[in-house]
């Protein structure tokens, strides 16, 4: 399942490189939503933060939320932009195996993966953090323009600081995550 899922990322990093906004990217997502197993690959670059910084600064003059670092706009994966990638077989079969293990309604007409019941939220976790350590010294390599602080990262929805600081620091370096936080 990793190599599978890793390639189909990979895969869209690649096409992403030809993009015209594969420039100045600073962040890599994987946003990740563990209640249905689903995984959104997200970008963002300083232009695309720039140009809504105006926006950002005038919600924290009003609302007091924080513009820059690790809890502010600035790496809000809801703020980010969606690299589409298609899914193998494999990945899609697993994915809609794990939705129905966890919903328990199906969304394929192809029966679930029963060995993957009791550890699929597991699997799913593993998946993903080793495709992002497997891509972090290679991202360059598709042709992806990075920032000198470029991070890639994972993410949950709906999931406290404390645990997406935890989710975060299994892929970025701990004086990084520091430095962002502050």
């Amino acid at each position: 399942m990793n190599n599978e899922f890793y390639s189909c990322i990979q895969n869209a990093l690649k096409d992403f490189s030809k993009n015209e906004e594969n420039h100045d990217v600073y962040a890599i997502v994987l946003d990740c939503d563990s209640s249905v197993g689903d995984v959104v690959l997200q970008y963002r670059n300083r232009s695309s933060f720039e140009s809504e910084l105006s926006t950002y600064e005038e919600y924290e003059n009003e609302f007091g939320l924080a513009v820059y670092g690790l809890y502010g706009s600035e790496y809000e994966p809801g703020e980010f932009e969606i690299i589409d990638y298609q899914k193998t077989g494999l990945v899609k079969h697993f994915m809609d195996s794990y939705y129905y293990f966890q919903t328990g309604c199906s969304i394929s007409d192809k029966e679930p993966i029963n060995d993957i019941k009791d550890s699929c939220t597991n699997i799913f976790r593993d998946m993903v953090v080793s495709t992002i350590n497997r891509l972090k010294p290679e991202i360059k390599n598709p042709g992806i323009h990075t920032t000198d602080n470029f991070i890639i990262f994972h993410c949950d929805h709906d999931r406290t600081y404390e645990c997406r600081d935890k989710m975060i620091g299994m892929t970025v370096d701990k004086k990084i995550m520091e430095d962002l936080i502050k």
